[in-house]
């Protein structure tokens, strides 16, 4: 029988962190050890806490210094992610800090630089990885069954986050100080590693239009438009934000076209859904999310295993050199390098 670990969660600010809460709780090597609070949504926090059985900590430090926990989900807003994961590592304790891993590439380096010196390990959850019909085109590329590939094109919209139901406050997602960016940064960081990852290669040349088209008055930035270069010769595109309006039947829409020497990938949802008919409107509801529990097992593995993660902060540094690079040429109008990056 493999043996167990006991992990906690710091922070609801960030809306993926119930999600990752529940996604521990059920790990087949892992248990949830505790809840902290901090910044946004305390209160839900507790009350999650109180849900599974576990301790809540107001102040993150008290979970920090228990002796039994192997790691922690960090949730705050990435403004402070450099600060929260240089108090985990000093602890000893692993990491899976989401997205993006920061706001700047010198805050990214210092998460990486302190997480290396502790001896601990980074991981940052991009859920496309752990999406099953792209795990499935990944191994055919790298099978050769696939041929070589040429191109990517994704699509990836949502809601605006200050719409997400229930009584949690996401509005830090729309302060530029807080959110580093708008929709783009938020939704399309996930997609830019899917290229990434997906080419098999770093990137070259980046050109973009980001902007606020959809939303007026909004303070960030609501949809983006990317293509980006690699080295090897694929060429990518991305569309993403916070597109999806009101009155549209799902919350996020993740699709990927696929172009290879040997044919074509199509893929128009990464999870499974069903569709859901009253009689007012239609509406597609996802019944499981495959990728959370598969980015938590995946990070309770490594330390297991004692072995690098699938998604390490170089990874996530990479994707957040994209993505800013994006953001720069937008507002230059030029075509941006980042060899030099």
């Amino acid at each position: 029988m493999m043996e167990r670990i006991d992990l906690g969660v710091i922070s609801y600010a960030h809306p993926h962190a119930a999600k990752y809460a529940a996604a521990i709780s059920a790990c087949p090597w892992a248990d949830l050890a505790g809840i902290a609070g901090l910044g946004g949504n305390a209160d839900l926090a507790a009350e999650e806490a109180k849900q599974y059985g576990v301790p809540y900590y107001a102040d993150y430090h008290d979970l920090l210094a228990r002796d039994d926990l192997a790691g922690v989900y960090v949730g705050t807003e990435p403004r402070r992610h450099l600060e929260v994961v240089a108090e985990v590592t000093a602890h000893g304790k692993h990491v899976l800090c989401d997205k993006p891993i920061a706001l700047t590439l010198s805050e990214a380096d210092d998460i990486i630089q302190v997480a290396e010196e502790a001896g601990v390990k980074l991981m940052v959850p991009f859920n496309p990885r752990f999406q099953l019909p792209l795990m499935k085109v990944k191994a055919a590329l790298e099978s050769g069954e696939a041929g070589e590939l040429v191109s990517v094109f994704a699509i990836k919209y949502g809601k605006l986050p200050t719409k997400i139901p229930g009584p949690a406050d996401y509005g830090w997602l729309v302060d530029p100080e807080r959110a580093g960016g708008g929709g783009f940064l938020d939704i399309g960081i996930h997609a830019v590693d899917a290229l990434r990852w997906l080419a098999g290669s770093e990137a070259r040349r980046v050109y973009a239009h980001v902007g606020t088209s959809l939303y007026e008055g909004l303070p960030v930035d609501d949809i983006g438009i990317m293509t980006v270069e690699f080295e090897n010769g694929v060429v990518g595109a991305l569309s993403a934000g916070w597109a999806n309006p009101d009155g549209y039947p799902t919350w996020l829409d993740v699709r990927f076209e696929i172009l290879t020497t040997q044919g074509a990938f199509l893929i128009d949802s990464p999870y499974h859904d069903y569709w859901c008919y009253d009689s007012t409107r239609a509406e597609r509801q996802y019944w499981w999310r495959r990728d959370v529990d598969g980015l938590v097992n995946e990070f309770v593995r490594a330390i297991l295993e004692d072995r690098g993660p699938a998604i390490t902060g170089e990874d996530a540094r990479a994707a957040l050199a994209i993505t800013l690079a994006a953001y720069e040429s937008a507002r230059t109008g030029q075509v941006i390098a980042l060899d030099d990056r």
